[in-house]
């Protein structure tokens, strides 16, 4: 049966980069439909949260529609072979990707926060505190379980697809230097560029907002 994916999220990576990453790194083709706000206000009553990115599912007679860009991510990590080898690498994978939702959040809070001494605040315990406690965290999971280069077992999979989105869309903000204190971060990057996939993906994708 021949299904045809369709993701829906607007001109930009946010919560849709990571599903977008998955497809690719799965090597499975997809419609990247991108609306513009304009489009949005149109479309919006047709979402099952009325929020995006959402999933459209065809198998030839129907059509079904997901919403959730975490849940989306790891349904099509387990279509792709991206989750582990196994019930436990599975369950680490999942680890790791709700671990970096953690730290996302907290860099959202800053963005969006109007307040000059809460965002100053938020700021300095992001330095002192949650990317320390990050860091030590990959490097442990990744000298227990990976190899390779990559986070859990040998290979690719969802988890360090999380991880390089992070470090990527903050190093697309010309904030690379918070990552400097943390070379198997940066390395680790580097090690997920490489993939062929992943490679050909980034020379192509537009050049969005983060």
């Amino acid at each position: 049966m021949d299904i045809k994916y369709r993701l829906t999220y607007f001109n930009k990576r946010g919560g849709g980069e990571i599903v977008r990453l998955t497809f690719v790194a799965g090597g499975q083709e997809f419609t990247d439909e991108r609306l513009t706000s304009e489009q949005w206000k149109d479309r919006k009553s047709e979402m099952p949260m009325k929020n995006l990115p959402v999933l459209h599912v065809n198998n030839g007679e129907t059509e079904v529609t997901y919403c959730q860009s975490g849940a989306i991510a790891r349904y099509l990590a387990r279509k792709f072979g991206l989750n582990g080898d196994s019930e436990e690498e599975s369950l680490l994978v999942d680890e790791v990707f709700d671990t970096v939702g953690d730290v996302r959040k907290v860099f959202v809070q800053i963005h969006l926060c109007a307040d000059d001494n809460t965002k100053r605040e938020l700021a300095t315990n992001l330095v002192s505190d949650v990317l320390p406690t990050f860091y030590s965290y990959f490097e442990r999971r990744k000298r227990e379980y990976g190899e390779n280069g990559y986070i859990v077992s040998g290979k690719l999979t969802l988890a360090d697809l999380a991880v390089f989105n992070m470090v990527d869309s903050i190093i697309e903000m010309g904030q690379q230097s918070l990552w400097q204190p943390y070379p198997e971060l940066l390395k680790h990057h580097e090690n997920v560029k490489k993939n062929t996939r992943i490679a050909e993906w980034l020379q192509k994708r537009p050049k969005t907002e983060v």
